[in-house]
């Protein structure tokens, strides 16, 4: 997995962040059944739209002709795509940001931040 950090590099800082991404990605993985994992009501509704609109969507896809079809499908994987990375991207966002706040508190004193 490659991460850009945006913004200024200060102390080469980026590589911490890089670094830490890397970790916490592999920390977040797919495990939705784990204790604590966050399910909140706007994703549950969410699901459930998905869910009442997959079974149409299969419908559609066998109204196409099989170009049209593999190009719908297509599309359809490179938004799972991006919506996972977004995911992943929020996710390793709170934790930076939640590092940052327990610094600018005083609890991490360390000047890693």
């Amino acid at each position: 997995m490659k991460i850009k950090l945006m913004g200024k590099e200060k102390h080469g800082m980026n590589d911490v962040w890089i670094k830490m991404a890397g970790f916490l990605s592999r920390l977040n993985g797919e495990n939705a059944g784990r204790e604590g994992y966050v399910r909140t009501p706007e994703y549950e509704k969410a699901l459930e739209a998905w869910k009442e609109k997959e079974l149409e969507w299969k419908d559609f896809l066998e109204t196409l002709s099989a170009g049209q079809r593999k190009k719908a499908e297509e599309i359809l994987e490179c938004q799972d795509d991006f919506a996972s990375a977004q995911e992943l991207r929020a996710y390793i966002q709170g934790y930076v940001d939640c590092m940052q706040v327990l610094h600018h508190v005083g609890v991490l004193k360390n000047q890693i931040i």
